[in-house]
């Protein structure tokens, strides 16, 4: 697949949070005010132009509690490690690891 353009990168995000939600695609749909048909086609033109055996990698697993005082959660990327005393937007984290992907 090629680079993706910044549109087609917002619709494979919110395919990734409809795909970690705890509900239905509908659901997440409704939640966010997004037309289903929207999703659908979305989804459908990702599934068409994805090279054949590629399968879709999934950068996040929902997570069910929150941080423990005294933990950390480490990141790295590379060479860089963050750690952080709480959980990251998962917006902010997104975009984060996009950027340095494409770095």
């Amino acid at each position: 697949m090629a680079a993706l353009t910044v549109k087609q990168q917002h619709w494979l995000e919110q395919l990734s949070l409809a795909d970690a939600h705890d509900g239905s695609l509908a659901e997440y749909a409704r939640e966010r005010n997004i037309p289903i048909q929207t999703l659908y086609r979305w989804r459908n033109h990702f599934k068409q132009s994805a090279v054949p055996n590629d399968k879709p990698v999934r950068l996040f697993t929902p997570v069910v509690s929150t941080l423990s005082p005294g933990f950390v959660v480490t990141l790295q990327l590379g060479h860089s490690q963050l750690q952080f005393t709480r959980l990251p937007d998962p917006q902010w984290l997104v975009e984060f690891i996009a950027l340095n992907q494409s770095a």
